[in-house]
């Protein structure tokens, strides 16, 4: 794999740490690199820290990623500036995401690259609902896009509440005003986004998924999926598609 990276140099050597043995992984800055992103000759995947640009070069950036036409990763750091850009690029497109050592291990960043020609469901709802997210306050907004990464995604409101150090009768008042039918919703999708992959591609046992997930029983995963899309996961990718399984995930966790 060759790849662009637009990369501050503690995330590039991160990334050295991770990328394969047969792989090229060329690093550029500038206006060479806002050059390269729409067109990168030769190139099969470009990975972007956001927080590398100045206002004026993220500017030139979004436009440059609106008409992307090579997968990127966005390898960002959990801060309100970062998080902003990160939410801009994924109401763009679709973009995978992963956040400087919080699912930053090598195996989750190998994945990542593998996976970006064919971007997984947490990464499309994302896309889906980066439009809502925006309305949400900045500290609401660094706890909310991390649950379409890797990174735990909490059991009960209360947790996203304590971390988004927001009081808990706060929380879906805000999230009303985006939009968004409630912190409850947004945390049931973001953990049901996570299933798909690796039940439908990877083949793995219902039980094992749902115990990744944080499901306690694999029954409770099969009810969790019926009331939210309507399908049990055992007809996952032959009642439903990829695609149909997305959009469900945003209705449930969008207000009307």
């Amino acid at each position: 794999m060759h790849i662009l990276a637009l990369l501050s140099n503690d995330a590039l050597q991160a990334l050295r740490c991770c990328v394969g043995p047969t792989d090229i992984l060329a690093r550029v800055s500038g206006a060479t690199a806002l050059a390269r992103l729409g067109r990168p000759r030769g190139a099969d995947a470009v990975v972007i820290d956001p927080s590398a640009f100045t206002d004026a070069e993220w500017d030139q950036a979004r436009a440059a990623l609106s008409v992307a036409d090579v997968p990127v990763l966005l390898y960002a750091t959990l801060d309100p500036k970062s998080v902003r850009r990160v939410l801009a690029a994924a109401a763009l497109g679709v973009r995978e995401v992963l956040f400087r050592h919080i699912d930053d291990d090598a195996a989750a960043v190998r994945m990542r690259l593998e996976m970006l020609g064919h971007p997984a469901p947490p990464a499309r709802l994302l896309s889906t609902l980066a439009g809502r997210i925006e309305r949400l306050p900045p500290d609401l907004q660094r706890a909310t896009v991390p649950l379409f990464c890797s990174a735990p995604v909490p059991r009960w409101a209360d947790q996203m509440a304590y971390d988004a150090d927001v009081p808990r009768r706060s929380l879906d008042r805000w999230m009303s005003r985006a939009g968004l039918a409630g912190t409850a919703a947004l945390l049931d999708v973001a953990r049901l986004a996570r299933i798909w992959t690796p039940l439908v591609e990877r083949k793995a046992s219902q039980a094992e998924v749902a115990a990744r997930a944080g499901y306690r029983r694999a029954r409770m995963l099969a009810v969790h999926a019926r009331r939210i899309v309507g399908v049990s996961p055992s007809h996952f990718g032959t009642r439903l598609s990829a695609d149909e399984f997305v959009s469900r995930l945003a209705r449930h966790a969008s207000r009307s």
